[in-house]
Order: structure tokens, then C-alpha cells, then sequence
């Protein structure tokens, strides 16, 4: 169920490189380099920013190997595999068919007048593609980012309490554990199931193991008559009761017997086809309670508690010694698994944000280069918890994924921003400046890859599988999040710190002037 959503993930992952990589050629290309400069400094400059990220979404990937569920660890597995598989295909294949394409293009006559239009406006800097189909983009982005800038507080401030009420509704969110609600509510084997049980109630149990040295012992099938009796009469939910008893009863005139004799020749004379639904061997016994609808009715919670009622009920009446007893049953594993899949996503998650936080400082030897682009990707994960509470959507084996894929897919967008910015910075250009270029040059490209994803992703919102509707719709909205935070939240982040670090270094090189100056006048 679960490792099937891995494709659509490498598919918006995919393109994201691929995509990265075609614009860097492309604003290469329009320089008036020829295609060999252009490949090369493509590679160059965007090779190892790209590479960075992807090793930033692995590690935010490696942290589903950490689930006790089988099924996230392959999701994981095969997640890993995916995006290696991806970054080698946008780098090897992707750029050399665009330089190949471009060189197709040059030959022709469109070409020919492309290449004419670009040397005479690359004289005055301007450029075909910017004018013809980013520059509405450019401005926009230059808009905005000016916006986000001048109300940095404001902006970060509200991002920040928006993140802390998600996290807050995140703890509200229900868990799906009705397996009926994740297939089609049409098919016609639902509706028979559900019309069946209408006809002759809910068939969900508690099964009760009963390990004994003697399954023939008297006291053992006494107790279990009598415990069945008391959880019928004092548990609500707890419907009828089932076990070899009431066979032996029937066939010794409505009473137990009080020899193991006795009861060793009751039990040949019941069909095996019975007998074996309550009996292995000659130590072990099962005792199941009928617990109607409760998956539906009761949910995780209250299936949870009546287990637990149960427990408490069979340490209070006490079984014979040399007795062991069981709680288990399909619902009980079933839970179980859910559980693991849905509450261990918190841990995940976190687990993912520390494993990125601590490669990107590792990568960089830099503070500030390591969390400016976990932050963005932490209030990304709080909003989500606050959508998937105001849309009144429970966490599924899927969904309880999508912690780890918003540190996969949106970390590399903060990622790649945050390259260019440093790039920009480093030729020259001020804090403002730089986040200015990174989020015109780079934020088209990104505004692609995101789109890309969304509408990729928007294919499994039209399924008739609820869970995978659902994953669909959340993962549309998550991505959207990402993007909205690497535009407004990322650039007055960065700058409000890179220019209170800059600040500091300052002050700090101003101190210790003086000091250089009184020591030459003294001399």
C-alpha cells in the first residue's frame, strides 16, 4: 500500500532535477557561450548544488528505515534507490539532450534568428527567454520577495505561530484503521460485506490464546466459562463468546465434568472439523469474543481499551496456574501495524529534520547554511498538520509518510535558493541583493518542478481508493506549502541572519582595530 506512492514521489523529484539543470544550461546558453562552456558550467555550478539537496532528501528518507513496518522501510529502500537513479539520468541524459536539441535548433532557420536576437540583446542585457516567458515571473517573484523583506517580523512571526497551532491541531488527527474506507465505497464487494453484516452483525474478535499443560484439565475449561459469562455480561462491546466449553457442555448434559477422563472422552466424540477451531494439540486452547462492528464504531481508541479492559479483567480473575493467556487476533495486529505506521511519524519526522540539519552542517561547516533551510521545512510540516486537521483528514499508512517526503521534496527547493543566494553573494552582490538574483534566476525553475509536482501528484486525487485520494490531495497541499515557504518565508530568513552575522563579524573586526592602531602609534 505504501510503496507504491514512491513512484509518484520520483516523478516530481525527477522532474525537479532534470528541471534545475535545463534552466542553469539554458541561462548558460543565453550568455553567448558556446555549448561546450555551457554544459561545463552547468555541471559546475549546479551539479554540486543539486547533489547537496539530494543528499539532504536522503537523509530526511533515511529516517523511515528507523519504522518497526516493513512496508515503510521498502518505501524508504526504494525511494533512495529512485532518486540516485534520477540525479544520474538528469545529469548524464538531460543536459546532453537539451545541448543536442539547442544544437538541432541553431541550424534551422528559427535558430539562426534566435541566435541573432540573443547577441543583440545580450549587448544590452537583456534576453529572449526573459522577455517572452519569465519576465511576468521575475517581476512577481521581485515583488514579493521585496514584500517579505520589508515585513520580515511580521511575516515570520505569523509563519511561526501558524507552525505552532498546526502542531497543536496535528495532535487531534484521527488514525484510519477501517480497511473498508480505503477501497472504493461502490465496489460490489464492499456492498455485499456491509449488507452481510447488516443481515448478521459485525463479525470482529478478540481471540483469547490459553497455553496449559492439559487442555483436558477441568479447572482451565471452569475458568473459561466463567470468564467468558463475565466479559458477555459486564463488557458493552463485547457481544457473545466462542470456545470448545459450550461443545463439552452440550454433550455432558449442560455442565462441565470434573475429571480429566471425562473430558478427554468428550473430545473424541466431537468432530474434528469443531474441535480444531478451538483446540492445538494438547496445549493450547483459543477463546474468541465477538466484538460486532468495532473497527468501525469504536475506532483505534476504543479497540485499544477494550484490549486493555480485557487484560485487566483476566489478571483480576485469575486462571488456573501454569496458565498463559494471550490477547491477539487480527484486529489486535492490524491495530497494531497502524499504529506503528501513524504514530511513529512524529519521530520520523524529527528524526529526518536532525539527520538533514546535521548533513548540511557537515557539508557546509556552517550554522547558518545548515538551518536556514531546515526552518522553512519545519513550519512547512506544522501547517500541514493544521490542514489535514481543518480538512478533517485522517492519517492512513500513506499519509503518515508525508512527513519524510516534505523534507524530501521541499528541502531541496530551500536547498538550490540557498546556493544561488551564496553564489550571488559571493560575486558581489549585498544580502538583499543576492536573494533578489537567487529568487529571479533560480525561482522559475522552481516554480516549474513545483508545479510539475502538483499536477503529477493531482492525478491520484481523481482514484477511486480513498487512502490513495486522500495521500493525493495532501501531498498536493504539502507541496504547494513548500513552495509558498521557500518564496516568502526562506528570504527574510536568510537575510535578517546572514545580515545579523555580517553585523557581528563587523563589530567584531571594529574592536579589535583599535587595538592594531594603538600598538602602531606606540611604537
Amino acid at each position: 500500500m505504501v510503496s507504491m506512492a514512491a513512484f509518484p514521489v520520483l516523478i516530481g523529484l525527477g522532474i525537479d532535477y532534470a528541471i534545475q539543470f535545463h534552466n542553469r544550461i539554458e541561462e548558460e546558453l543565453q550568455e553567448n557561450k558556446n555549448k561546450t562552456h555551457a554544459i561545463v558550467a552547468t555541471v559546475k555550478n549546479t551539479g554540486p548544488a543539486v547533489l547537496v539537496a539530494l543528499g539532504m532528501t536522503a537523509l530526511g528518507f533515511v529516517s523511515l528505515f528507523t519504522s518497526s513496518v516493513p512496508m515503510i522501510r521498502d518505501f524508504g529502500k526504494l525511494l533512495l534507490i529512485g532518486i540516485i537513479m534520477c540525479y544520474l539520468a538528469a545529469i548524464f541524459v538531460g543536459i546532453i539532450t537539451i545541448s543536442l536539441f539547442d544544437g538541432v535548433s541553431e541550424n534551422n532557420l528559427f535558430g539562426k534568428m534566435k541566435s541573432k536576437i540573443r547577441s543583440g540583446r545580450a549587448k544590452t542585457g537583456e534576453t529572449l527567454e526573459g522577455h517572452a516567458k519569465t519576465q511576468k515571473v521575475e517581476n512577481g517573484l521581485n515583488k514579493l520577495t521585496d514584500f517579505t523583506i520589508k515585513y520580515d517580523v511580521i511575516v515570520l512571526g505569523i509563519a511561526a505561530l501558524l507552525c505552532l497551532g498546526g502542531i497543536y491541531a496535528d495532535q487531534s488527527v484521527g488514525i484510519q484503521t477501517d480497511v473498508t474506507t480505503f477501497v472504493p465505497q461502490d465496489m460490489p464487494a464492499l456492498v455485499d460485506l456491509e449488507h452481510m453484516g447488516d443481515i448478521m452483525g459485525g463479525d470482529d474478535q478478540l481471540n483469547i490464546i490459553i497455553k496449559v499443560k492439559d487442555t483436558a484439565n477441568p479447572e482451565t475449561l471452569k475458568w473459561i466459562d466463567e470468564f467468558s459469562e463475565h466479559e458477555v455480561d459486564g463488557r458493552g462491546h463485547i457481544y457473545s463468546a466462542s470456545s470448545i466449553v459450550p461443545l463439552v457442555k452440550e454433550l455432558n448434559g449442560g455442565t462441565i465434568p470434573d475429571s480429566s477422563q471425562e473430558i478427554e472422552a468428550i473430545y473424541e466424540e466431537i468432530p474434528d472439523y469443531q474441535k480444531d477451531r478451538y483446540m492445538y494439540g494438547e496445549n493450547m486452547l483459543l477463546l474468541n469474543f465477538n466484538i460486532g462492528n468495532a473497527v468501525s464504531d469504536i475506532k483505534v481508541t476504543g479497540i485499544k481499551e477494550l484490549t486493555n479492559i480485557v487484560r485487566e479483567d483476566i489478571r483480576w480473575m485469575e486462571a488456573p496456574p501454569g496458565t498463559s493467556i494471550t490477547i491477539t487476533g487480527n484486529n489486535v495486529v492490524f491495530i497494531e501495524v497502524i499504529t506503528a505506521l501513524t504514530s511513529g511519524r512524529v519521530q520520523m519526522t524529527f528524526l529526518g529534520l536532525s539527520l538533514v540539519l546535521a548533513g548540511l552542517f557537515i557539508v557546509y561547516r556552517d550554522w547558518l547554511k545548515a538551518l536556514t533551510p531546515v526552518i522553512p521545512m519545519f513550519i512547512v510540516i506544522g501547517w500541514s498538520g493544521g490542514v489535514m486537521d481543518y480538512l478533517n483528514l485522517d492519517y492512513n499508512p500513506m499519509t503518515a509518510t508525508l512527513g519524510a517526503l516534505i523534507l524530501g521534496v521541499g528541502s531541496e527547493y530551500a536547498i538550490l535558493m540557498m546556493e544561488r543566494y551564496f553564489e550571488e553573494k559571493e560575486a558581489g552582490a549585498s544580502p538583499i541583493e543576492a536573494i533578489h538574483k537567487a529568487s529571479t534566476k533560480i525561482g522559475t525553475a522552481i516554480i516549474a518542478s513545483g508545479a510539475t509536482t502538483v499536477f503529477g501528484f493531482s492525478a491520484l486525487i481523481a482514484s477511486p481508493f480513498g487512502m490513495i485520494s486522500d495521500f493525493g490531495i495532501v501531498t498536493v497541499i504539502d507541496v504547494l506549502l513548500a513552495l509558498i515557504a521557500t518564496f516568502v518565508v526562506f528570504p527574510p530568513l536568510i537575510v535578517v541572519l546572514d545580515t545579523w552575522r555580517d553585523k557581528r563579524r563587523g563589530a567584531q573586526t571594529i574592536q579589535n582595530q583599535p587595538n592594531k592602531q594603538v600598538r602602531g602609534a606606540d611604537i
